[in-house]
């Protein structure tokens, strides 16, 4: 997904909106003064040649989430891989970073998202769904699932950050180590 930033504006060109998108790609114009910020942190867990996805709308999403207030990246990390796999993680190394607009729907208000992706540490544990949120609950239909990395790039992914990008930050992370 490529996020597109642009000035706004018949009469007074230094209004600024941005285009939101939602998971399916449907796009907003909004306000860049409407923004809500939103930190997130989300986990590229590879194991065997497969990556873990949860199973989210009509297809996956990866494992992760937004930073609760008073919360560390760390901390985050652990908790949504906990909450949405069942597993006992730590965040290894940061690959990628990105920032994306994006709304829940069109009553939702706008976010601008800041979000990280980190490999993980040793996983623990058996994967489940017991930790799924109320909210969570509405679009999660179903325990996270390993998919291997050629498949992976053929799903339908409900993420702002496509696949493609997220593997090739984990083989330039792979190059650079090498």
């Amino acid at each position: 997904m490529k996020v597109m930033v642009f000035l706004f504006g018949i009469v007074n060109s230094m209004n600024k909106a941005v285009i939101c998108k939602d998971v399916f790609g449907k796009e907003y114009i909004v306000d860049a003064g409407d923004l809500r910020q939103r930190i997130g942190v989300y986990a590229i867990i590879i194991e065997d040649g497969k990556i873990l996805l949860t199973r989210q709308w009509d297809g996956y999403s990866l494992v992760g989430g937004g930073v609760d207030k008073g919360e560390s990246l760390e901390q985050a990390f652990a908790r949504e891989v906990e909450e949405e796999t069942g597993l006992s993680t730590m965040p290894d190394k940061l690959i990628y970073q990105a920032t994306t607009f994006f709304k829940k729907d069109e009553s939702a208000p706008p976010y601008q998202s800041f979000q990280f992706y980190f490999t993980h540490k040793s996983i623990e544990g058996e994967i489940n769904n017991d930790g799924i949120t109320v909210s969570e609950g509405g679009y999660t239909n179903d325990v996270a699932e390993w998919v291997t990395l050629e498949e992976a790039k053929n799903i339908v992914l409900r993420h702002s950050v496509d696949m493609e990008t997220i593997l090739d930050a984990l083989e330039k992370d792979s190059e650079r180590n090498s």
